[in-house]
């Protein structure tokens, strides 16, 4: 008896533990990797009709290649659609995107990266984008190549 016992108090603790977990929304970084993400994404960029072709939770900006210099991150989401590259903060009060950082794909002049080299915490490679006012602002993105190309598919010819 107390094997069915302890089995049934198992099994009703996983069961609630696991309803336990926040979804997506309660996450620092949105519904990134939901379905909903991309209608939500292109309405926060007026852009109806386009395709998110790159997106990425956890990045942190940087400005001047400054290793001190994270502006944002955490939770913070890099997209890139057919007419620009945007960061992203998530609000898990109001449910909303803000977008903290948006360059369109016209205004891109170059593209490279960089590492930012630290003495304790492990470095970071950047991607970098410089736009025609000559602003160059750093994201540590985990998949450097696919954002780069998604990067050059959207850039005007050179």
């Amino acid at each position: 008896m107390t094997i069915l016992k302890l089995a049934l108090v198992a099994s009703a603790s996983i069961l609630l533990t696991a309803c336990a977990n926040p979804g997506p929304m309660q996450l620092g970084s949105g519904p990134t990797y939901t379905p909903v993400f991309e209608p939500v994404a292109l309405d926060l960029t007026n852009n109806k009709t386009g395709n998110v072709l790159f997106k990425e939770t956890a990045v942190f900006m940087y400005l001047d290649d400054n290793r001190e210099s994270a502006l944002l991150g955490g939770g913070a989401t890099f997209f890139i659609t057919d007419t620009g590259a945007y960061l992203a903060d998530w609000n898990t009060n109001t449910y909303k995107y803000s977008i903290e950082y948006q360059v369109s794909a016209k205004d891109i002049k170059s593209l490279s990266e960089f590492t930012v080299v630290r003495d304790y915490l492990p470095d970071s490679n950047l991607i970098r984008i410089t736009d025609k006012k000559n602003q160059t602002v750093g994201f540590s993105v985990r998949n450097r190549v696919a954002a780069k190309q998604a990067l050059i598919s959207i850039m005007p010819p050179q």
